[in-house]
């Protein structure tokens, strides 16, 4: 956390040579406005940046439900010190980071004991459409938008240096079609998502990369959020209650996994003049029209019922609500383990950032603030280089993929190897090369646990709480009396257990 208080701070001496993001998403849009306080110049290169307020065809979930950890809040707003009137002025909004959500219908501790009054961690809801456009916005309203050019465009490829050890020089094609290089290249920032473009154009410039340096796993994850209008009128007849209406979900609720697969939750946006809902699985049975959206999530199978309000909500929204749906078939989670690369195989001046280095399964929630977890060690390197040198230092590359592998909080790494054991007792996931589906039993057994005890103990729900916001590391989860009192809680829902 020290490190994210570096952010948003400029250098008083630029750093030699141009600085290309590629692609310029939420990955490259953050990454572009970091690397501006440190580079003489800086080229985000992207398609569709022409018209920052023109919707995005390329982004998958674009349109969907998108949920912020208080962590890419309290980073956005060290980048940005407009950033929440930006927000608020969109209609987005901050309420504390409380996350609504029920496990098999019932619902965790908050710890609101942790902080003074009216000091809880905030979060934003906003949709990820509003979110992309303010962000864009903000980047070129900030004063280092001076030394940033956009360049509408997509990257082709790289070119190495004749002794192999960095990227020389970029290839871009431009929208009329004809190709541009950018030379004199200090650092590549690859930000484009989960195509992970970057680890073809390394093997395609000569960097001999290992053929096992991606691993993969299928959670086949699918989700359908449904668009609602609710003027005024339609509002006041939604009996939600005010609790509710202050929190990151509505509503949220996920099957025990000894029932299923199934989650849904429920999202006030705009100021409450939106809703949206969303409903995931692991199959092609989600619903297709709003007449089966009521009887989809009664079939849900939980140890407390889904309360009445919820219910009735979504029937009204469902009938005058207008609802429009977004289907979404997920990407298998991925993760290119650049910090493996032997040595001398990686180019001193690449990095990766977010969904281009790691795909996570989105019901945690956790890819905005991973791109910010990515992005505070990135700077916080950047703020040691020396700006007398002609290049980054030779060991640049290593230490951010490793820095990135060891982070203080929870790790990437951390991340992505404990969400394979959770989603590997899903019915329909396809395991890693070399894993079964009885790989991360002792973690499902584990997890059971610690639900349970977070719905009982303050102290325990506490410890959850920060971990999946990614405020403290996993090992808050082991410290004595919190490790205790997870393994000697009263099993909340034993009945039903089925690793």
């Amino acid at each position: 956390m020290k490190d994210l208080e570096l952010l948003g701070r400029p250098r008083k001496q630029k750093l030699h040579g141009t600085a290309v993001v590629c692609g310029g998403s939420i990955a490259g849009t953050v990454t572009a406005r970091i690397l501006a306080d440190h580079f003489e110049r800086v080229v985000l290169v992207d398609p569709e940046l022409e018209d920052t307020e023109k919707p995005k065809t390329r982004i998958l979930q674009y349109n969907a439900t998108h949920v912020f950890l208080s962590l890419f809040l309290e980073g956005a707003r060290k980048l940005w010190p407009d950033f929440d009137s930006e927000y608020l002025a969109a209609t987005g909004r901050l309420v504390p980071a409380e996350s609504g959500i029920c496990y098999s219908g019932v619902k965790s501790l908050t710890p609101y004991q942790d902080y003074p009054s009216g000091s809880f961690p905030e979060t934003l809801i906003v949709r990820r459409s509003t979110a992309q456009k303010v962000l864009s916005r903000l980047l070129i309203q900030h004063s280092t938008f001076a030394n940033i050019t956009i360049i509408p465009g997509t990257v082709r490829g790289f070119e190495a240096t004749s002794d192999a050890t960095s990227i020389q020089s970029v290839t871009v094609r431009k929208l009329d079609g004809t190709e541009m290089v950018l030379n004199d290249v200090a650092l590549v920032a690859e930000c484009t998502g989960a195509t992970q473009a970057g680890l073809k154009w390394l093997r395609k410039a000569g960097f001999s990369l290992p053929e096992n340096i991606r691993c993969s796993y299928n959670a086949n994850l699918r989700y359908t959020t449904l668009n609602f209008t609710v003027p005024a009128e339609l509002e006041a007849k939604l009996p939600i209650p005010e609790s509710a209406r202050n929190t990151m979900l509505a509503y949220g609720n996920i099957e025990h996994f000894a029932y299923g697969s199934r989650w849904f939750g429920l999202d006030l946006t705009d100021n409450n003049t939106s809703m949206l809902l969303i409903l995931g699985h692991t199959d092609d049975s989600l619903p297709r029209v709003a007449s089966d959206v009521v009887p989809w999530i009664l079939s849900l199978r939980t140890h407390a019922k889904v309360p009445t309000w919820v219910l009735e909500t979504i029937e009204i929204i469902c009938e005058q609500g207008e609802p429009w749906f977004d289907h979404i078939r997920v990407a298998p989670q991925s993760y290119v383990q650049y910090h493996k690369a032997p040595a001398g195989t990686l180019p001193s001046n690449f990095v990766a950032i977010g969904d281009a280095t790691m795909q996570l399964n989105p019901i945690h929630g956790q890819g905005f603030s991973k791109i910010l977890l990515n992005g505070i060690t990135l700077n916080a390197l950047l703020v040691n280089a020396d700006p007398k040198a002609s290049n980054v230092p030779t060991d640049f590359a290593v230490r951010y993929f490793k820095s990135t592998k060891l982070h203080g909080t929870r790790s990437p790494e951390t991340i992505f190897l404990s969400e394979p054991a959770l989603d590997y007792g899903n019915a329909n996931c396809e395991p890693m090369d070399g894993e079964t589906k009885d790989t991360g039993r002792f973690i499902r057994l584990f997890e059971f646990k610690l639900m349970s005890a977070a719905m009982q103990d303050a102290e325990v729900a506490s410890a959850l709480w920060h971990v999946r916001q990614i405020l403290s590391a996993d090992r808050l989860l082991l410290a004595p009396t919190v490790l205790w009192k997870i393994m000697w809680s009263q099993p909340r829902f034993w009945e039903t257990v089925h690793i």
